[in-house]
C-alpha cells in the first residue's frame, strides 16, 4: 500500500462511502488512477467498490486494523523495538499496534515473545530469530487472540521485564481503557506480570474512552504514540510522571 492507498483507506475509516470525484479533487490526482488504487485496495480486502465510488468493509479482522493510521503504528512500533534488548523475553498483548511491533522484532536476535494473540504466532512461526509461546485460552475470531480464565491461569506462571500492552481509550480517571472487557483482562494481568508496563498507541486512541479500565496511571512507566496526541491529554501523561516518547 502506498501513501496515498493509505490515505484513501485512511478517510474510509471516517466515511462510510467516498467517491471517486471526492477523492480525486482531496488527492489531487487524477480520476483515472484514484479508480486504480481502488481497486489495488479491493484486491487486498480493505474496501469495496461502489458505482462511482467506494465503502467501508464491515470487518474487525486484525489486518484491517492494522492498515488504518499505518504509517504511524510503523513509527511508533520501530521507537518501540529499541527498548527491547537481544535474548530478551517480552509480554505483547494482541493488537493492531502491537502486531506492527513483532513483526519489527523479527529482526533482533533470540527474542521471546509471549502472547495471546494468534495472528503475532502466525506471521512469526517461521522466522528463526524469534521464539514464540501462545497463551491459550477462549479463542475471539475476529480479532485472533485468546482471552478468558485460562489465559489469566497461562499468564500466572510468567514473569517479565516488559509487557507491551494496546488500549482503545484514555481518561485521566480511569487510565487506559479498552472496549472488551475480556481483552482488558489480558492486559491488566499482563502488566501485573511485568516489571515495567508499556503502552502502544496511535494518537487517535486518545480521542475515545473504553468501557472498562485496563491499567491506571500509575501502572504504566512508559507511552509511546505519534505527534499528532491532543496537548491535554499528553500534559495529563506528564502530570503523572510517565516516560512519554512521540514519535
Amino acid at each position: 500500500m502506498n501513501e496515498r492507498q493509505n490515505e484513501i483507506f485512511n478517510m474510509l475509516s471516517i466515511h462510510p462511502r467516498v467517491t471517486v470525484r471526492e477523492l480525486a479533487l482531496t488527492l489531487g490526482v487524477s480520476e483515472v488512477t484514484i479508480r486504480k488504487d481502488l481497486s489495488a485496495l479491493e484486491q487486498e480486502g480493505l474496501l469495496k467498490r461502489t458505482h462511482g465510488g467506494a465503502a467501508q468493509v464491515a470487518s474487525n479482522s486484525i489486518e484491517t486494523r492494522i492498515m488504518f493510521r499505518y504509517e504511524e503504528k510503523k513509527k511508533i512500533a520501530v521507537e518501540a523495538v529499541k527498548l527491547v534488548a537481544d535474548g530478551e523475553t517480552i509480554l505483547i498483548e494482541a493488537g493492531s499496534t502491537n502486531a506492527v511491533l513483532a513483526k519489527e522484532l523479527a529482526n533482533k536476535n533470540k527474542v521471546h515473545i509471549i502472547t495471546n494473540s494468534l495472528y503475532i504466532t502466525e506471521i512469526l512461526k517461521d522466522n528463526k530469530n524469534v521464539k514464540t509461546t501462545l497463551l491459550g485460552g477462549e479463542l475471539q475470531s475476529e480479532a485472533e487472540a485468546f482471552v478468558g480464565p485460562l489465559t489469566k491461569l497461562c499468564l500466572s506462571q510468567v514473569a517479565v521485564d516488559k509487557a507491551f500492552v494496546g488500549m482503545d481509550g484514555f481518561s485521566e480517571k480511569l487510565g487506559f481503557t479498552c472496549s472488551d472487557f475480556l481483552r482488558a483482562e489480558v492486559g491488566r494481568n499482563m502488566s501485573k506480570r511485568a516489571v515495567k508496563t508499556i503502552i502502544l498507541a496511535e494518537s487517535s486512541k486518545f480521542d475515545n474512552i473504553g468501557v472498562t479500565s485496563i491499567v491506571e496511571l500509575s501502572q504504566i512507566h512508559t507511552v509511546i504514540t505519534d505527534k499528532e496526541i491532543a496537548e491535554d491529554k499528553l500534559n495529563i501523561l506528564y502530570k503523572n510522571n510517565i516516560n512519554t516518547i512521540l514519535v
